[in-house]
């Protein structure tokens, strides 16, 4: 599919906001906002922490599932993991995780 991007294109597509900064998170390559992560690249997917709206709306592509590293059967809170399959819809949720993460500031 032409529009899919990589977790790379994602990265660049924040390259001008000095908020955000790529990063790692346990040990995985995560895009931060503050320094706090709001979108994680896991096993060639893409995870993100998003609102209960968006969460919802975010489990409804296929093969979207409640993001669970571990794989043992305890999923993060607020986090989804969208395929690579279906990348096309990574920016359009990063942009969601951002703003979410961003206004969870303490």
């Amino acid at each position: 599919m032409s529009d899919q991007i990589s977790f790379e294109d994602l990265v660049k597509h924040y390259e001008n906001n000095n908020s955000v900064a790529e990063a790692k998170w346990f040990g995985k390559q995560c895009i931060s906002v503050n320094g706090k992560a709001f979108a994680v690249f896991f096993g060639g997917d893409v995870a993100f922490k998003l609102d209960t709206e968006d969460l919802a709306a975010s489990l409804e592509i296929p093969g979207a599932k409640l993001f669970d590293p571990r794989g043992k059967g305890s999923p993060f809170k607020e986090w989804a993991q969208i395929s690579a399959n279906n990348s096309e819809e990574w920016k359009n949720f990063s942009e969601k995780a951002l703003a979410y993460v961003d206004s969870l500031k303490k």
